[in-house]
């Protein structure tokens, strides 16, 4: 339980706690397990966001996971007792849902079994749930057996260039694909001591190496599921999200071949960089122009992810090229966010909204020991830290206070899940507030 808090961290810390009591009134209860009825989209790539009214599923992006992680995350923050009975049976709903989810994305993080997994054993940890931990570890432990039949069709050599498949079918990425399994692992691993969760999350890098296109500019990789101008750039889809990968395997082994590959994934990111528009280009087709360069600035795609990438290559690394690249990153998040904090009706949301805008700096702030409400930008401009204040003081000023509902990431009704709706609206005022607790967008941190 944290201490008390004052000032602007206490009603920082009023709005995650009302937004959870709401979420566990809303609940609806079979037995001793739980889930919520809200709007997700049908196909989590779709870019134009066709939308459905249903009972959530079990993923940590749009499912009872993400719900269940907020609630276990306020409950061990707070003290409130009654918040725990909430969290464990919509963590239940969501293991007994497990297969529900498509072979196809099991190894991803906010799709798939391995953030479920990784989910199971952070509140398993949070709330002394020895359920649950056991639950994540067997699901980790099936998600293994997985891994083991796709890395027997490229070969096993302990070589990032060796047995180069390019990937078939199956998705790379940290949202739906291999990436997403790296950082589970390594947690199993560092909450469990079980080298099998060790030798899968080397198991899946060692994948990603082969299956990666090299070229003298870097590493990138084929989006099975996506029409692409070129192969993508950022956190969730792109090359961002493997480079973090890596970089998890960097951590857990020591192997610099790892490391090699997070700076390859950046590198290919950093030959796409457009200097004037401080971005990465987004590489999805654009229907209207399918040649059309198209920028934009979301945790999911763009500056405000890869500056998290960034943030932690810099932090295990210490180069001061990614750095670098963070600055940029987070100087063009702060130029395109700091207005949408003066007007009404921006998405509110961890994947694609201000939320989502306001995590790097608060990312910033640890990894860069900002002082104060700058970091300086290498001998140049400032970049300014205030961004999350601003997110908030505007939520406070313009939902919280007035009753006015939260605008969610489905653009259109509130829904309850993390990364669309109010779980994640609740999990950033209650990191903001508590900033020890660990990053929803960045989940290398959860054995914290």
């Amino acid at each position: 339980m944290t201490a008390p808090l004052g000032g602007p961290a206490a009603e920082q810390l009023t709005v995650a706690v009302a937004i959870g009591e709401r979420l566990v009134k809303e609940a609806v209860w079979s037995g001793e397990r739980c889930n919520w009825v809200g709007a997700e989209p049908v196909d989590l790539r779709d870019r134009v966001g066709a939308l459905t009214y249903r009972a959530l599923g079990p993923n940590l992006y749009v499912g009872s996971s993400g719900v269940a992680l907020f609630l276990a995350q306020l409950a061990a923050t707070t003290g409130q007792d009654e918040l725990r009975p909430t969290a464990l049976a919509a963590m239940r709903h969501a293991i007994s849902r497990r297969d529900d989810v498509s072979s196809a994305a099991r190894l991803g993080f906010y799709s798939g079994w391995a953030g479920m997994a990784a989910t199971a054993l952070r509140i398993g940890r949070l709330l002394d749930s020895s359920e649950l931990v056991d639950a994540g570890s067997g699901l980790l432990h099936d998600l293994a057996q997985q891994l083991h039949g796709m890395a027997e069709g490229g070969g096993q050599e302990r070589d990032l260039m060796s047995g180069v498949t390019e990937g078939g079918e199956q998705e790379y990425d940290l949202m739906s694909g291999v990436a997403g399994s790296v950082p589970a692992f390594a947690l199993a691993y560092r909450c469990t001591g079980d080298e099998r969760m060790a030798e899968a999350a080397v198991t899946a890098a060692l994948w990603l190496g082969r299956s990666a296109r090299k070229s003298r500019t870097g590493w990138s990789w084929r989006s099975p599921g996506l029409r692409n101008q070129h192969d993508l750039t950022g956190l969730s889809h792109g090359a961002a999200g493997v480079a973090v990968a890596f970089l998890e395997a960097y951590r857990l082994t020591g192997e610099e071949m790892f490391a090699t590959g997070a700076r390859n994934a950046m590198r290919y990111e950093d030959r796409w960089l457009d200097v004037g528009e401080g971005n990465w280009p987004d590489f999805r087709e654009n229907t209207a122009d399918r040649r059309a360069r198209t920028f934009v600035t979301l945790w999911c795609h763009g500056a405000p992810g890869i500056a998290l990438s960034r943030l932690y290559a810099y932090k295990l690394l210490g180069e001061a090229r990614w750095r670098h690249d963070a600055m940029t990153a987070l100087a063009t998040t702060e130029r395109v966010t700091r207005p949408l904090t003066n007007g009404g009706g921006a998405d509110f949301s961890l994947c694609h909204g201000l939320a989502g805008n306001a995590e790097p700096f608060e990312e910033a702030r640890e990894v860069l020991g900002a002082v104060g409400t700058v970091i300086p930008r290498l001998g140049a401009d400032a970049v300014g830290m205030d961004i999350p204040r601003l997110v908030a003081d505007h939520g406070l000023e313009r939902y919280a206070r007035t009753g006015v509902s939260w605008p969610c990431g489905t653009h259109t009704a509130e829904t309850p899940n993390l990364m669309l709706g109010l779980a994640g609206i609740g999990y950033f005022y209650l990191r903001l507030a508590v900033p020890q607790v660990p990053s929803a967008l960045l989940p290398v941190r959860w054995d914290r």
